[in-house]
């Protein structure tokens, strides 16, 4: 089969995810990398999925987020989030320069094309106005993307719009991205298509690991008369809730029982993209590591996924310029 795994969005709700490949990386004592034909990832799950590929255990990924979590959301005090909402009315809410910080500490100055596995990140273009795909060198024509640093392409995945401004991209001239939220916020249909249109996958052959960010059941009735100022970031969320859901449904039907998703329902306004409240982060973790050990997943992780027959080492087709 030809694995792919599929990381959704979700900011500091990334730490669910982290946990739970965190966990299957230390219950199965295999390495996520060594396992999965493709890895796609938008915003927070673009920032795994590149961590991933520069040979990170999910374990370093998750505690990224517990050390970095609350300087690069820092709205966690009263008088912060009272703050924070007034500058989220007239600009966005954060500044790229802690976020880049915190993955230059991590990344270091690698580059995107140096990833051990095919990576897929969706953003989108700011400038030219279309969706746009940051690809590993895994097909001829993939070469524009790979000399990239690889924080530039986790920022330019991640810039959700009112949170973060557009983030800049010097290796394309003059181009600016945001979250590819906005339009493949689950990218399971982005690995699907990946792998049939550019690397010559059968569907059938296909076999998907979806992992969420948790989700909560959104409520848009009490908003159905209301102005910008009045949806305010809720607008963003339910933007990203309801693609998940789409992707996710249209994925379950063609796939015909190869989707493992593995995600958990919470209550309304348990969590949200950046409250990066120490406690919050710990009970991300926790719901993480529940939902990664339940039967229903570990037994389809350690047949399926995790199962000892690795996949084919990832030979790019392009190689990255050394800069000397």
């Amino acid at each position: 089969m030809f694995r792919i795994l599929s990381l959704d969005g979700g900011g500091i709700k990334g730490a669910f995810t982290a946990s739970v490949l965190a966990t299957l990386e230390e219950d199965t004592e295999k390495s996520v990398l060594d396992y999965f034909d493709l890895i796609t990832g938008t915003s927070t799950g673009g920032i795994l999925a590149i961590g991933l590929g520069l040979g990170l255990s999910a374990r370093k990924i998750c505690e990224f987020y517990v050390e970095k979590g609350s300087s690069i959301f820092p709205s966690t005090s009263l008088v912060q989030r009272a703050s924070g909402k007034l500058r989220h009315v007239i600009k966005p809410k954060h500044s790229h320069d802690v976020l880049r910080d915190a993955l230059t500490e991590v990344f270091g100055e690698r580059k995107f094309g140096e990833s051990e596995c095919r990576l897929v990140i969706p953003t989108y273009d700011a400038i030219a106005g279309r969706v746009f795909l940051m690809k590993t060198a895994h097909h001829e024509r993939f070469k524009y993307d790979i000399d990239a640093p690889a924080v530039d392409v986790a920022l330019a995945t991640s810039a959700a719009p009112t949170y973060y401004a557009a983030a800049p991209f010097p290796t394309h001239s003059n181009a600016s991205y945001v979250d590819g939220g906005v339009w493949a916020n689950s990218p399971v249909m982005v690995g699907i298509t990946e792998a049939i249109a550019f690397l010559g996958q059968q569907l059938d052959n296909i076999d998907v690991l979806s992992i969420g960010t948790t989700t909560t059941p959104f409520n848009i009735a009490k908003h159905t008369n209301d102005g910008i100022a009045q949806w305010s970031a809720g607008l963003v969320e339910l933007m990203f809730e309801g693609q998940m859901e789409a992707a996710q449904a249209q994925a379950k039907l063609l796939l015909n029982g190869r989707l493992q998703r593995i995600n958990v329902m919470v209550n309304e306004r348990e969590f949200s993209l950046d409250d990066a409240h120490p406690n919050k982060i710990k009970r991300l973790i926790t719901l993480g590591r529940g939902e990664a050990v339940k039967k229903e997943h570990h037994d389809a992780v350690n047949t399926r996924f995790l199962n000892g027959t690795k996949a084919h080492p990832f030979t790019p087709l392009h190689k990255v310029t050394v800069t000397k």
